[in-house]
């Protein structure tokens, strides 16, 4: 199945199907061609990043310069792009990851961290065999908990439904705060 099929600009996956490329032993410097400098700015990497080899960097800043390498492709496969990745890493890159689609790009997450989906995707796809098993635009949909983990704002939200205590579907943690505060009082 082709993923430039899929709908969506930003398009998370959960799939056991895909592999990520492996570069091997080669130097970063042979992976990142285009526009290094600001590839690397973009990606929070600095330039001495170059001069090592893509099998000594740790999970996180591999799957940097994975994205480093893409950013200037029109469609931007990522596998795993969660690895490693701190919450405030994760929030940062999905931020990008908006940005980067505003320029007529797409960028295709196949992560089976669904944290890296939240307030980001617009559509999330479950694939096993080059097929499409589910499909949902709703972080909250029930079933595509029977794929993944939901987010912890999700789960939180579940289990306050599950003790009779009904909450809007609220993505962003302040809200969240908001709205028990305003049911407290």
């Amino acid at each position: 199945m082709e993923l430039s099929t899929l709908k969506g600009r930003i398009i998370g996956i959960i799939s056991n199907s895909y592999k990520n490329i492996d570069y091997g032993d080669k130097d970063v410097k042979d992976i990142i061609t285009k526009k290094v400098n600001e590839s690397l700015k973009m990606v929070k990497l600095d330039e001495s990043v170059l001069t090592k080899k893509f099998n000594d960097l740790s999970i996180s800043n591999k799957n940097k310069v994975i994205l480093a390498s893409k950013l200037h492709d029109k469609e931007i496969v990522l596998y795993d792009f969660s690895s490693g990745l701190t919450s405030k890493d994760m929030n940062y890159f999905k931020t990008l990851f908006k940005k980067i689609s505003t320029y007529n790009r797409r960028i295709f997450l196949v992560d089976k961290n669904s944290e890296m989906f939240l307030n980001c995707v617009d559509r999330i796809y479950v694939i096993n065999d080059d097929e499409i098993k589910y499909d949902t635009s709703d972080i909250f949909d029930k079933i595509l908990g029977l794929y993944v983990d939901p987010p912890k704002i999700v789960e939180f939200a579940n289990k306050c439904e599950k003790l009779g205590v009904r909450l809007d579907h609220y993505t962003e943690l302040d809200e969240l705060l908001k709205a028990i505060y305003r049911i407290k009082s």
